[in-house]
């Protein structure tokens, strides 16, 4: 191989820990795949223009991330757990993509040609080195579609999940029901809390899955002023720096959005959102300083709800398991 691959594949390992097989799929995985979209120089002057999907958690990505410097952190690598040995790179100003996926005979390959080589891995190593990239191989041509909110660059959202209370970015929230979930209340969480629920005892097996709610809102005259519905207006606002971009998040017509607005602002008596209209960059929305106070103050009204409501729930149950525990 070139002087190239050498370095880069020296970097990468250093990178990754050690040299393996892995290490010389990725570098030269990613050395094609960035010839293919017309990325020459991924580490510096073509940085804001790639992005990598990888199916892989194995040692190949860390070859890939290190050789084209996306990685999941700057929201240039993207994760795709396939279990396959395969990645898709994209071009961002062409919109050109390619996947290129390691073929499986070239394991088999690589013993055939290192029979001299009685470890196999090392054999494997020797051989991908040596390989031909039509031998190491298959390269489609693909189409990827890449949502706003999956791009680089500053969150386009952040919203409050109603169950937890922790703030869910980037569009990754769950709507159910009229409700605002994030996924792990929503049903797909990869952990569980260490809490009175998660002890093995009798309380356990009568009230497995058994939650509480909390929910607070501002009234006038018994007619709701603000709530967390209007709250997540004001933030999506915040966010997009339009009405009307904010009322697509959360689900509305302008029309209703901007009565939410002077409803409140009505009410309470204070400007809350200022207006641009025209002009060459076509207008937009701000929140002022007073919505921004009303945004702090009512979160903080919120999270104490929460804590106390969510003390006296653990409480509660805590007292209860411990009376059947000792029956």
């Amino acid at each position: 191989m070139d002087a190239q691959f050498e370095s880069l594949l020296e970097e990468s390992v250093r990178v990754h820990g050690h040299l393996c097989a892995g290490q010389v799929l990725g570098v030269r995985m990613s050395l094609l795949g960035l010839r293919e979209i017309g990325i020459n120089d991924p580490r510096g002057a073509d940085r804001k223009q790639i992005i990598v999907f990888v199916e892989m958690d194995r040692c190949a990505t860390d070859a890939v991330q290190s050789v084209t410097g996306c990685s999941l952190g700057k929201r240039t690598m993207k994760f795709m757990d396939f279990g396959k040995m395969a990645a898709t790179f994209v071009n961002l100003r062409t919109g050109k993509a390619v996947r290129v996926l390691a073929r499986e005979e070239t394991r088999q390959k690589a013993k055939e040609r290192s029979p001299h080589i009685e470890n196999k891995y090392a054999g494997q190593l020797e051989s991908y080195r040596t390989m031909s990239n039509v031998e190491l191989f298959d390269i489609m041509p693909v189409q990827v579609r890449i949502r706003p909110e999956d791009m680089p660059g500053r969150p386009l959202s952040r919203i409050m999940c109603e169950t937890c209370g922790e703030h869910v970015q980037d569009g990754r929230e769950v709507r159910r029901d009229g409700a605002v979930l994030c996924k792990a209340c929503a049903g797909s969480s990869y952990y569980k809390p260490e809490n009175v629920f998660s002890v093995s005892s009798v309380m356990q097996e009568k009230h497995n899955g058994l939650g509480i709610r909390s929910k607070i809102w501002i009234e006038m005259d018994g007619e709701p002023v603000f709530g967390r519905g209007r709250r997540f207006l004001l933030e999506a606002i915040d966010t997009h720096g339009s009405i009307n971009q904010a009322a697509k998040e959360v689900g509305i017509s302008y029309r209703k959005a901007w009565g939410h607005i002077q409803t409140i602002e009505k009410r309470l008596g204070v400007l809350l959102v200022v207006r641009q209209t025209g002009g060459k960059n076509g207008g937009g929305a701000t929140l002022t300083p007073e919505a921004r106070e009303l945004l702090d103050k009512f979160e903080t009204m919120e999270r104490g709800l929460r804590e106390f409501v969510d003390a006296q729930f653990r409480e509660m149950f805590r007292r209860q398991e411990e009376e059947v525990l000792h029956v």
